[in-house]
């Protein structure tokens, strides 16, 4: 029975620590902006996600970020890595977006503009922007 309940034990502390490392989700972001929504506040520590729409960077449509925003205010956070989109590939299209992390009090507005292929589309029909503002308590 003793080496049943330290098996026990044993299995309980890996299983403990597996669950840590099994890519668990990020945590939910406080806000999103995008798709309707253009302003967001959030308090110091909060995630902001700026959901941009779906595009198909295989083909060279993007998003840029024509400014950076006020670094004591908001920080971009490296993107995650994506692995088995089912949109993959060239041409695939799939959800852009952008993290912040709110770092301190204050207030930015994200500008960004379409690009295709690296250029501002020259039919004015094409060239778009998006707007936000977040505030940080």
């Amino acid at each position: 029975m003793r080496t049943r309940g330290a098996g026990a034990a044993m299995l309980t502390a890996l299983a403990i620590a597996l669950a840590g490392c099994t890519g668990a989700a990020a945590p939910e972001p406080a806000a999103t902006v995008g798709a309707g929504t253009s302003s967001a506040t959030v308090d110091k520590g909060d995630t902001v996600l700026v959901h941009l729409g779906e595009w198909s960077s295989g083909v060279g449509d993007a998003w840029v970020l024509t400014e950076e925003p006020d670094p004591a205010v908001l920080a971009q956070k490296e993107p995650e890595p994506v692995s088995g989109d089912e949109h993959d590939g060239v041409g695939g299209s799939h959800e852009m977006t952008d993290t912040y992390e709110a770092v301190g009090p204050g207030e930015v507005t994200l500008n960004y503009e379409y690009r295709f292929r690296g250029e501002v589309p020259e039919d004015p029909a094409r060239q778009m922007t998006q707007t936000y503002r977040i505030v940080v308590r």
